[in-house]
């Protein structure tokens, strides 16, 4: 498979389903990050009750990715209060629908 994008996300669908809860609980994991971080063209972050944050799925689409919009999300149910998954589906090419599937 020559698309790394596509591996990534058959990495990361493998990884959900042999541990739904530790993938589920990573991408959930987003930590406090400053100015410069929040200025780089393809990682993704955002802004958490006035704090500045980033996430595991903002870093691989920084490293993989050439949108500030990220390729890859993930298909899934959110707590609407914490803003955090519930449940992830699996994970997604966004080239192919540009937001993430949240239901």
């Amino acid at each position: 498979m020559a698309d790394p994008i596509l591996k990534a996300i058959d990495v990361l669908n493998d990884a959900l389903k042999r541990d739904p809860v530790a993938l589920t609980q990573l991408v959930n994991l987003r930590v406090d990050c400053n100015a410069e971080l929040v200025r780089h063209p393809t990682i993704q972050s955002a802004d958490y009750h006035g704090v500045a944050k980033v996430g595991v799925l903002g870093l691989i689409n920084g490293i993989i990715g050439n949108s500030p919009s990220g390729v890859i999300g993930a298909e899934g149910s959110i707590d609407r209060d914490t803003g955090q998954f519930t449940v992830i589906r699996k994970f997604v090419d966004l080239r192919n629908e540009k937001t993430d599937i949240i239901a």
